[in-house]
């Protein structure tokens, strides 16, 4: 072995020596018993199915730490979040909590890292592919059909025909508008029930699904009254708003974030049975109409009917 050689080996065996100590103090630098854990029941899902996640954290009795999960993450909206579970012995301090999440964007997305409160500890961070439904084996591919060019025919019969039917319509319509305007008098049309009575009964009078073709009427019917009740008692243009839109709209009406978060969580609900097809069990049907009902007596209370 020749002289450059040999000075290079022994280069190579310092740098690998004085590295190892420095491994070892960031490994101390963890508090001891101290760890956050992720785990995800599934991997790849369709549009607006729900994950749920399960976040699990260690540590000593004397140091309780928690991991802090936004409402919101990138490609990912936050559906439901579970109560915390705490399991506490002499040594050993555990929290655990499972939230729910979905996705309404396809591609290879990553659930990222959380980090532990005043640790340098993350989670790992969680790769979930969102895709659309396959196609069915059985279906059958179609091939492009050519142009058929159809000649330009003119019904002059059908054209005759519509046109007397339209005469005799407008006919019948100018009597009957006459006929309306010549009676002796006209009943007054009922009075309104004040937006929150009506709100109300209309609660009262939606049925609970019972079969998965009931599900998005009923809930497209739960963000009807709510809505209703909101341009009634505020005189908001909520047929124009978004669920984004509505929100912001709270913010300053609803001053509890807890509140203003059971809100939001069933707006998102709503949103994810009408446009992604996620069909929600029948405890998160009465849950979505008691929270619906409870945002809306907490609304009340500061209602100004225009």
């Amino acid at each position: 072995m020749t002289k450059p050689m040999r000075k290079a080996l022994l280069y190579i065996i310092v740098v690998a020596s004085t590295g190892l100590p420095a491994t070892r103090v960031v490994a101390q630098s963890v508090p001891a018993g101290v760890s956050a854990d992720i785990t995800a029941d599934k991997q790849a899902i369709l549009i607006g199915e729900p994950i749920r996640l399960t976040l699990t954290v260690r540590s000593t009795p004397g140091n309780p730490l928690f991991v802090e999960v936004p409402d919101s993450l990138t490609h990912f909206e936050v559906l439901s979040r579970g109560k915390v579970d705490t399991v506490a012995s002499k040594d050993l301090l555990q929290f655990q909590q499972v939230i729910t999440v979905t996705s309404y964007d396809s591609g290879h997305w990553m659930i990222p890292s959380f980090s532990l409160t005043g640790t340098d500890i993350v989670t790992d961070s969680l790769p979930v592919d969102v895709g659309f439904l396959p196609m069915k084996p059985q279906d059958q591919l179609r091939d492009i059909k050519d142009i058929i060019l159809v000649k330009a025919t003119i019904p002059w019969l059908l054209m005759a025909f519509s046109a007397a039917v339209l005469i005799v319509l407008v006919v019948l319509f100018i009597r009957a508008l006459r006929a309306r305007k010549a009676g002796v008098s006209a009943k007054a049309a009922a009075p309104l029930e004040p937006p929150y009575e009506e709100a109300l009964a209309s609660l009262e009078a939606l049925n609970m699904p019972v079969a998965s073709a009931d599900i998005k009427p009923y809930y497209t019917r739960l963000d009807a009254i709510f809505k209703r009740y909101l341009s009634r008692a505020y005189g908001w243009k909520t047929s124009q708003f978004t669920t984004t839109d509505l929100l912001i709209h709270l913010q300053d009406t609803v001053t509890d974030r807890e509140e203003r978060s059971a809100i939001a969580e069933t707006l998102r609900l709503e949103d994810a049975v009408k446009f992604a097809r996620f069909f929600p069990g029948n405890e998160l049907h009465l849950r979505a109409q008691a929270q619906v009902r409870k945002a809306i007596d907490i609304l009340h209370k500061t209602e100004k009917t225009p």
